[in-house]
């Protein structure tokens, strides 16, 4: 049996870079799809995070919808026009109390004292005493 003759220095050599290129292109497919799983793990939890705030919101939606109507009740709107606006219904007495402007005039304290001596005569007794 006759063996194979030996591939010319040529081939082996360009082989080796086919090879050598081929691993390169290897491994920069493998790091784009593990860039790309990362990228896929991180939206999977901005959108977990974004989930718990649109049930959140849309609860809050639903509330202020409800006091909303509620605020637009002849029940609720009556109950303001009594309290805030201070309205009355045709029939009714509006009656509200009053606190006065400036306080009740102050018995006269300035009767029940003795006058006040003039100056020069404090002066007098503080410097000579009692005279």
């Amino acid at each position: 049996m006759d063996t194979p003759p030996a591939p010319p220095p040529q081939a082996e050599k360009s082989s080796r870079w086919i090879a050598a290129v081929a691993v390169v292109i290897v491994f920069l497919l493998l790091g784009e799809l593990w860039r790309r799983i990362g990228q896929a793990s991180q939206l999977g939890q901005l959108e977990r995070r974004l989930d718990v705030q649109v049930t959140a919101l849309s609860s809050e939606s639903a509330a202020l919808a409800t006091e909303i109507a509620q605020a637009r009740s002849d029940e609720a709107v009556a109950r303001w026009a009594r309290s805030e606006a201070k309205m009355a219904l045709p029939g009714e007495v509006l009656v509200q109390p009053v606190t006065p402007a400036s306080p009740a005039p102050a018995v006269a304290a300035e009767d029940a004292l003795p006058p006040a001596p003039p100056n020069w005569r404090i002066w007098w007794e503080w410097l000579w005493g009692e005279g």
